[in-house]
């Protein structure tokens, strides 16, 4: 009698213990809703224009890379061209709100909307178990978005997004990617991670976590508008790149090096660049003497 007494209480214990999680993962689901002010960061690293140190690069990324110009900005065709949702989140003007869509009959978020001060991007998070369309559905800058939560993380999958930056001097990531980004809300912050998946430009995943917002229920979301006007000597139906050898970015110049003496080979980036060993090579690469302050 005492034996199965205390089996009972076993049972129960267990019993207790899977309600208690099954309780906690259920209340896991956080708010992210309201107005976000993002905190200082450094956006594109600290090296010289093209260097691709960090990031995992194919050589199809590092050739497109290469064909680069800073005047494709001045292009007639692309004045007011916007910046997608992804890259808008790494950039200075990333005030953000988000808001929910609530089914009134049974009150359940239906999704999440959202809007960024850069270039006013917005994007549409959907909540409701809706499938990602088909590969020829048409891309946009804020492709098309689904989110899941996973314990206090909202995790949301981009896909159907055109082309766009990954640095804004150049490292681009192509309109294959798959965007997966994990929000979390710790107290008054909001953090971002991002991964990109790219078969065309990337030979690894490539990890952001560097964006982080403040809760401000004060800020202000101003307007972002763009109106067109010729503000450049780039001759209208010119396409601004260079050919393949022929750029003058100093970080595709070996003879030269940045304040940090980086070495050639680091700049040109990689899979391997990414990971702490890569410091064990640098010490015994050749550093150029000349240095470039930008």
């Amino acid at each position: 009698m005492a034996r199965r007494s205390r089996i009972n209480t076993r049972v129960i214990a267990a019993v207790s213990y899977l309600l208690a999680f099954a309780s906690t993962c259920a209340l896991a689901e956080v708010d992210i809703t309201g107005m976000w002010r993002p905190l200082p960061r450094n956006q594109d690293g600290s090296g010289l224009t093209l260097d691709a140190a960090g990031v995992p690069i194919s050589e199809d990324g590092r050739y497109r890379l290469h064909r680069w110009s800073a005047e494709e900005f001045d292009m007639a065709e692309w004045v007011c061209r916007p910046h997608a949702w992804d890259y808008s989140l790494e950039g200075p003007l990333s005030q953000i709100r988000f808001w929910p869509e609530i089914d009134q009959t049974t009150q359940k978020i239906i999704a999440y909307r959202g809007h960024i001060n850069m270039e006013g991007q917005e994007t549409t998070i959907w909540m409701d178990g809706r499938p990602h369309p088909p590969r020829h559905a048409p891309h946009t800058w804020s492709g098309f978005t689904t989110g899941e939560w996973q314990g206090d993380a909202l995790v949301t999958t981009t896909t159907h997004v055109k082309e766009a930056y990954i640095r804004r001097w150049g490292i681009m990531r192509s309109d294959q990617t798959t965007v997966r980004t994990y929000w979390r809300r710790i107290g008054d912050y909001l953090q971002a991670t991002v991964i990109m998946y790219d078969p065309i430009y990337l030979s690894e995943p490539y990890i952001r976590s560097s964006m982080m917002w403040t809760d401000d229920p004060t800020m202000v979301m101003a307007p972002y508008p763009c109106e067109e006007a010729t503000e450049t000597a780039v001759p209208r139906g010119t396409v601004a790149h260079f050919l393949p050898g022929r750029s003058p970015m100093p970080a595709l110049d070996p003879n030269v090096t940045d304040v940090f003496g980086a070495p050639y080979e680091a700049r040109m980036g990689g899979a391997a660049t990414m990971f702490p060993e890569y410091i064990e090579r640098m010490r015994n690469l050749p550093v150029p003497t000349q240095v470039i302050e930008e």
